[in-house]
């Protein structure tokens, strides 16, 4: 009977070992050895369900050759993040080596560690930036800078728009090659709801593509900050209205602006837009012609 039992034992662990490994992108948890077998493959490896990720399985998925994106983890060890950092970059312009969708705490210890990963790493959901280390990390970076902060500090702030991510790719030996709209950056705020006149101050040396797009409100003081940039463009499609002040901030900018969520403006501040001498992106129906005579509402 013994022997019987030894020999299903081994009859089942056969099966179960030559049981062919799931999709990556379907897994909820992972094994060590998983980890080895997925980091052996040649494409890049995309897991939309896994939600944990111990250190012994992130040492392992660190030796994959390719491109590793994260969907679903919401929390990351600072030891997986330590685990993650030997992960070596992949060649090719603007490709992110590790991409964490859906990470939207870290700690200090884990923003370290992923702070000596060498390769691009992407945090688009990051509601907390507070490292400057991290920050000049993703700065640094090829490729759009997309950050998911809801509340930016002056120090943060000016340190991410240091970035020129997307200016030129040198991927290629002897070849230059740049946006055809010559912007140096794309810079991304996701979940940044207000913007601090300090910030804005902070973000005035960005040049490129500043894209605020969650703001829904907007001070004088910050648009008249913001109007300091030179050139580029200036994304505010969440801003529903302009008071007459912060439009006369903004038509002092000599870059392109969207303002594609407007839904009306005022006599005042249509007199104040019509001044911006640049591009100018507004919803359809609204007009910064007003009419003469027209009543303030």
């Amino acid at each position: 009977m013994q022997v019987a039992i030894a020999v299903l034992v081994a009859v089942i662990a056969s099966v179960a070992a030559a049981a062919p490994l799931p999709a990556p992108e379907k897994i909820t948890s992972i094994t060590v050895e998983q980890a080895r077998e997925y980091a052996a493959r040649k494409a890049p490896l995309r897991f939309d369900a896994l939600v944990s990720l111990d250190p012994a399985a992130a040492a392992e998925l660190a030796a994959h050759e390719g491109a590793i994106c994260f969907a679903a983890i919401a929390e990351l060890s600072p030891e997986a993040a330590r685990a993650l950092a030997a992960h070596k970059p992949v060649k090719g312009f603007g490709q992110f080596d590790l991409d964490f969708r859906a990470l939207r705490q870290i700690t200090p210890e884990t923003a370290a560690a992923l702070t000596a990963h060498v390769g691009n790493l992407r945090l688009p959901a990051l509601e907390r930036l507070d490292s400057p280390e991290l920050a000049r990390k993703l700065a640094g970076q090829w490729g759009e800078l997309k950050v998911g902060v809801t509340e930016l500090a002056p120090e943060i702030a000016a340190i991410l728009a240091t970035n020129e991510g997307v200016f030129e790719d040198r991927s290629r030996p002897n070849v230059v090659t740049r946006r055809a709209d010559q912007s140096r950056s794309v810079l991304w705020f996701a979940g940044l709801k207000t913007l601090e006149p300090a910030s804005a101050v902070a973000l005035a040396g960005h040049q490129g593509v500043l894209v605020l797009n969650e703001l829904t409100e907007l001070s004088p003081e910050a648009a008249a900050a913001l109007a300091r940039r030179k050139g580029g463009s200036l994304i505010l499609n969440g801003l529903e209205r302009l008071s007459p002040e912060t439009a006369a901030a903004l038509a002092a900018y000599d870059g392109e602006i969207a303002l594609r969520g407007l839904r009306d403006l005022s006599p005042e501040a249509a007199t104040a837009l019509a001044a911006h001498r640049g591009r100018l992106h507004l919803m359809r129906g609204v007009d910064v012609r007003p009419v003469a005579g027209r009543p303030s509402p």
